[in-house]
């Protein structure tokens, strides 16, 4: 077993890393026009989400109205889903994510890298009928906190997408949710 030190100190190297590909990934309107490549055989059931959609909803505390771009493509030879998320003005939220099987775990990972500077990885057994769930554990200064996006497919052409977060010893608060159609 290696000391707790080390495994930091491997994990953060692999972090800047893995940071240091995101940021050099180019994200651009033709890459999103590009044939779809092909997915893993793991992430086949995916490959629903390839292409570009416009999400509309709202923060549900204040129901201010938020709304976004995202496009979803294949990357280093079908072993990723990368999902590219912009809101659009007023709001400045943008995210990368990169969704992977472990083989290791037969689970999903998802591993989320955002503006404000925020890196987290969340775990996933797949679709569940029409609803894939993402989620993790984190520590918030103090208990561990819950986080999960819920992603409940409508159609072919329509998702809805829910951020929820849940404290020690509370119920499931949802801070957004939005309606993703295919454009």
């Amino acid at each position: 077993m290696r000391p707790i030190a080390t495994c930091s100190a491997m994990r953060g190297g692999l972090v800047l890393t893995s940071l240091a590909v995101i940021l050099a990934t180019p994200v651009t309107a033709a890459d999103a026009q590009a044939p779809p490549a092909l997915l893993s055989p793991e992430l086949q059931s995916f490959a629903y989400f390839l292409g570009q959609w416009s999400c509309a909803g709202e923060f549900t505390s204040s129901r201010k109205p938020i709304s976004s771009k995202v496009v979803f493509f294949a990357d280093l030879a079908g072993s990723w889903l990368v999902f590219r998320w912009d809101d659009n003005a007023p709001n400045r939220f943008h995210a990368v994510e990169y969704w992977g099987f472990d083989r290791a775990t037969r689970h999903f990972s998802n591993s989320i890298y955002d503006s404000a500077g925020g890196m987290r990885i969340l775990d996933s057994v797949g679709w569940a009928a029409d609803t894939l769930l993402w989620s993790h554990d984190f520590p918030a200064g103090g208990p561990l906190v819950s986080e999960r996006f819920v992603i409940e497919r409508k159609a072919t052409d329509a998702f809805v997408i829910s951020w929820d977060v849940r404290r020690p010893e509370t119920e499931w608060v949802t801070g957004d949710r939005l309606t993703c159609r295919r454009e």
